[in-house]
């Protein structure tokens, strides 16, 4: 039998942690509620590395690399855009008031977006993007990273590039939505290339490791587009800014970018109209012919959609080294273990 643990324990657990690193409350609220869709939507739910991602990000907190008060201020303002400086504060905590902010401004104009900068890493890029939903609206979000996983451009071999993620979300005017959430890493090298070696034009002793693009160019051209986009167009750290040289302690100041966006489809057409090409065009893809051995097609945010479903009856799958991890992390933080070990 699979342990599980409840969503509303994962949830209240999560928000205990980061309070006692030192994070108000309502923050630790917006930190868990993005850690706690990850888990019901992702296939690994909580297992060893998801532990091991949140212990990181508690050390820079305690170390000063991420502010865990932070004063989000206004760098540039119009009616629909504006860029925000995150800080330096956790970046679900960003991400959250960024895309609320986005929202806001896309009330009563057809579009807005949000850029940030002097951010940390955001988690799960669909939580964002699906902000937008529940206002009949399309969502996005995007941001860039630090270059520990590295991806070369096209015909290169020095890592150049983060792995970039990005989400889209479009309401169909029924569940499930359309949502896309992804990175640009490739399931396969380029031509010639190793994807789990250290790149042999890297510096001398550093940590990257060398990954390509999906795509081949045109994957290397999508990972470009959206370092511009989230790091140049918003004035945060682009490039080499994030190389692991640079942001090798926990005390280190990642300065990433972002950028959230929100469009209404009512500013195009009636959104009963849209809502009826978007169930027809679904009907069309689903119900095409299924190549040998497919037992069904799926639209992007189906079977996350259908995970999460289960994941709220039933409980999250915890695997792994999980409860020994778990365990580890609150003997240190003087909390009691949501798991036994």
């Amino acid at each position: 039998m699979v342990t599980v643990i409840q969503p509303d324990v994962f949830y209240d657990f999560t928000v205990q942690v980061f309070v006692r690193v030192g994070v108000p409350r309502e923050d630790a609220h917006l930190a868990a509620a993005v850690r706690l869709e990850s888990a019901l939507r992702q296939p690994a739910g909580l297992d060893g590395f998801s532990v091991m991602r949140l212990r990181n990000t508690l050390r820079r907190l305690q170390a000063g690399g991420i502010n865990p008060r932070p004063c989000l201020t206004v760098v540039q303002e119009q009616p629909h855009i504006a860029v925000l400086d995150g800080d330096n504060g956790l970046g679900a905590v960003i991400g959250s008031r960024a895309m609320a902010c986005c929202l806001t401004k896309a009330k009563g104009q057809s579009m807005a977006f949000v850029g940030v900068r002097n951010s940390t890493t955001l988690g799960m890029m669909a939580f964002y993007a699906m902000r937008a939903l529940e206002h009949h609206a399309i969502g996005f979000a995007a941001t860039n990273t630090e270059l520990k996983i590295g991806l070369p451009p096209w015909g290169g071999v020095t890592p150049a590039l983060g792995n970039n993620p990005f989400a889209i979300a479009i309401p169909t005017g029924q569940e499930p939505a359309l949502v896309l959430d992804m990175s640009v890493i490739a399931t396969a090298p380029q031509h010639g290339q190793e994807t789990q070696t250290a790149s042999a034009q890297a510096p001398l002793g550093s940590e990257f490791v060398s990954r390509a693009v999906i795509g081949d160019h045109k994957g290397y051209g999508l990972a470009l587009v959206l370092e511009i986009l989230t790091g140049v167009l918003t004035g945060a750290g682009f490039g080499q800014a994030h190389a692991p040289e640079q942001l090798g302690t926990p005390a280190a100041h990642y300065n990433l970018g972002h950028l959230f966006g929100v469009l209404h489809p009512a500013a195009f057409m009636p959104l009963e109209h849209f809502y009826a090409r978007m169930q027809q065009l679904a009907q069309e893809i689903t119900q095409a012919q299924r190549a040998s051995g497919t037992e069904r097609i799926f639209l992007p945010g189906e079977l996350e959609h259908e995970r999460r479903q289960e994941r709220l009856q039933h409980g999250i799958p915890v695997y792994d080294e999980a409860p020994a991890a778990l365990h580890g992390l609150c003997t240190e933080l003087g909390l009691t273990s949501p798991l036994a070990p």
